[in-house]
């Protein structure tokens, strides 16, 4: 999500959750006087793929067969037969698809390049894979509008500084 500045404080939780819902592939749609109808869009390419790119990853699978079989474990398996990590969707250690979800938030309409951190707390909500907080922070390090943008706002260096002073 971009800024919520431009919206009233007790708006924030409600853009959230919008966002969150487009996250997992859920669409509202308008549907006239009778209000917002909501689309499961579930068979989005991305949350298709991460499904059934599961049972290649080896340890996945590991957990896959073991969730069931303990009482108290933070994987589990949900009804449409997903391994989720506290409620989180496991994705598979498969590089493009990393990237394809990290794409997906990074350029999304409605995140508009958010930084490192903003972004993997984001993220972290509805995904999990190992090195996450890595890969994103790579990611973001080669966005060139993201790298000017920083750019624009870092303080002048030391010697900057003391030319300043100087003048």
């Amino acid at each position: 999500m971009s800024s919520l500045s431009y919206l009233w404080p007790e708006k924030w939780e409600f853009a959230h959750d919008l966002y969150q819902l487009a996250s997992l592939g859920v669409q509202l749609l308008d549907s006239g006087n009778v209000g917002v109808t909501i689309q499961d869009s579930a068979t989005s390419s991305l949350i298709v793929e991460v499904k059934e790119r599961q049972y290649e990853d080896p340890m996945l699978v590991h957990y896959t067969d073991t969730a069931p079989q303990k009482k108290k474990s933070l994987f589990e398996i949900s009804g449409d037969g997903v391994l989720r990590y506290l409620g989180r969707w496991c994705v598979p250690d498969v590089v493009e698809l990393h990237h394809q979800i990290m794409g997906e938030a990074h350029y999304y309409r409605y995140s508009i390049h958010p930084g490192t951190t903003k972004m993997y707390h984001d993220d972290k909500e509805v995904y999990r894979w190992d090195r996450m907080k890595k890969d994103i922070v790579e990611l973001v390090a080669q966005c060139p509008n993201c790298q000017q943008v920083k750019a624009e706002h870092q303080k002048p260096s030391g010697l900057l500084q003391s030319i300043k002073i100087l003048t």
